[in-house]
C-alpha cells in the first residue's frame, strides 16, 4: 500500500467554533486565537486527544485545546501556532444559527478583516455580503458575494493587479464569451488604489472538491469544456497575447520540484533517465489553451441544473496537452485517471505524464513502487502510438 506524503505545514485543526467556545488540536505547545484580526486569548495544547493519537499525528495525544469565547454573528476567528502558522479550518467564519448567511454591510466598518468591503465604492450600493477567503497560507479575504440593491447577486474579487485583470479580460473577450465556455460572466472592473475590483455574475453551486463520493461523475462535463477551450484557443492563437504578471502557470514549478525530490530520495539511474524522457515527451506534446489552475476547488457544480462552471482564470496559458486534466484528477490512482481522460492518444499521454509527476510529489516513494513501474510502461506504450500517429499525419 502506497502512503501519502504528509504535509507538515498545517500542524493541527480547528474542530469547532461556537458562540461561546472553541476547540481543536495542535502539535504546537500553544495556539493564539484571534478574532477579527485582534488577539483574544492563548490556549495551551495539552488536552488528551485519543483520536489524534490513533491517527498517528501524536505519540502522547496530549495536543488538544479548548477555550471560552464571546462571539457575534460575522466574527472571523483565526487560530495560529506559536510560530504564526494557521491551523486547518482557520479562518472560521462564525455565523449564528438563527441568523441569515448574509452579513450586513454595517459590520464591515468595524472589523479589520472586512476593510476591503468597507472601501467599496458607493456606486455598488451593497446591502449584504458573504466573504470568500483565498487559498494562500494567510487565507485573507480575496472576495465576496455581494447582494446589490435592485439586482442579482454578484461576486467581487479584490486587489487584482491591473495586468492580471487585463489578461483575464482578454481571455473573456476573445475566447470565453464568444465560445460560450462555462464560466461566470465578467460584468465590470472598478479601479481602486492602483488595483482593480473584478465583478462577476454570481454562480450558484458548490466546488467539486466538496461534492464527496461520486465526484468523478462530473468529470465528463469538465472535459467537454476543456475540449471547447482547446479548440477555441487554436482558432484564436494569433490574437491572444498574455502579459507577464505574478500569476504564473503551476507547470514552471512542477519539473524542478519532482527532480529535486528524486535527487533527495536517491533516485536510480533508470528513474532519473525516465524523468528526462518525460521532459522530452512534454516538449513534443501540443501546446493548447489551458485553464492552468484547474484543481477541483476551481470547478463549481450546480447539481439542480446539471451544470459545471470553471472559475479563477488568472493562470490561463498555452500549456502541454493533458496538464489541466491531470491537475483536475490529481489524487486518483493512475488506473482511474486514464478512463476519465479524453480518448485521443495525445490527450491520454499528456494526462498520464503529468499524473506521474504529481504522484511523485504526493505519494511517498512512488518512483520505487510497482504502480510507478506499470505507469512508466503505459506511458512508453502511449508514446509509441503518439509517434506513429504524428508520422502518419505529416
Amino acid at each position: 500500500m502506497l502512503k501519502a506524503i504528509k504535509k507538515p505545514t498545517v500542524p493541527g485543526f480547528v474542530d469547532q467554533v461556537s458562540e461561546d467556545a472553541i476547540s481543536g488540536w495542535s502539535l504546537a505547545p500553544y495556539v493564539t486565537v484571534l478574532v477579527n484580526g485582534r488577539a483574544r486569548c492563548r490556549l495551551l495544547c495539552d488536552r488528551q486527544r485519543a483520536d489524534v493519537k490513533k491517527a498517528g499525528h501524536s505519540l502522547s495525544g496530549n495536543v488538544g485545546f479548548r477555550g471560552q469565547l464571546a462571539l457575534k454573528h460575522g466574527d472571523i476567528v483565526r487560530v495560529v501556532t506559536d510560530k504564526g502558522v494557521s491551523l486547518r479550518n482557520s479562518p472560521w467564519l462564525y455565523k449564528h444559527p438563527e441568523q441569515s448567511d448574509w452579513l450586513p454591510m454595517a459590520i464591515s466598518h468595524h472589523h479589520a478583516e472586512y476593510k476591503a468591503l468597507a472601501r467599496l465604492p458607493d456606486q455598488l450600493s451593497v446591502e449584504r455580503f458573504k466573504p470568500l477567503f483565498g487559498l494562500s497560507a494567510e487565507r485573507q479575504m480575496a472576495g465576496a458575494v455581494l447582494n446589490v440593491a435592485n439586482q442579482a447577486p454578484v461576486m467581487a474579487r479584490f486587489d487584482v493587479e491591473p495586468t492580471a485583470h487585463s489578461n483575464v479580460k482578454q481571455l473573456y473577450d476573445k475566447v470565453i464569451t464568444p465560445s460560450r465556455i462555462a464560466a461566470p460572466p465578467l460584468l465590470d472592473a472598478i479601479s481602486q488604489d492602483r488595483h482593480v475590483i473584478q465583478i462577476f455574475a454570481f454562480q450558484p453551486g458548490i466546488t467539486l472538491d466538496k461534492v464527496g463520493r461520486g465526484w468523478e461523475a462530473w468529470v465528463p462535463l469538465v472535459m467537454a469544456q476543456l475540449l471547447t477551450l482547446q479548440q477555441a484557443g487554436e482558432e484564436r492563437r494569433s490574437v491572444l497575447k498574455r502579459h507577464s504578471s505574478r500569476f504564473k502557470s503551476l507547470l514552471h514549478r512542477l519539473f524542478p520540484s519532482v527532480f529535486f525530490q528524486a535527487l533527495r530520495g536517491g533516485g536510480s539511474k533508470l528513474e532519473l533517465s525516465f524523468f528526462i524522457f518525460l521532459m522530452r515527451v512534454t516538449a513534443r506534446l501540443p501546446r493548447v489553451l489551458s485553464h492552468g489552475d484547474l484543481h477541483r476547488n476551481n470547478v463549481l457544480i450546480d447539481a439542480p441544473r446539471q451544470q459545471v462552471a470553471l472559475v479563477d482564470w488568472d493562470r490561463w496559458a498555452y500549456l502541454p496537452l493533458g496538464f489541466d486534466a491531470a491537475l483536475l484528477l490529481r489524487g486518483l490512482p493512475w488506473g482511474e485517471v486514464e478512463p476519465l481522460a479524453l480518448k485521443r492518444v495525445d490527450q491520454q499521454l499528456g494526462t498520464l505524464v503529468f499524473t506521474y509527476l504529481f504522484q511523485c510529489l504526493d505519494v511517498a516513494h512512488f518512483m520505487h513502487s510497482k504502480e510507478a513501474a506499470l505507469l512508466r510502461d503505459r506511458i512508453y506504450t502511449l508514446y509509441e502510438q503518439f509517434k506513429r500517429r504524428s508520422h502518419t499525419s505529416q
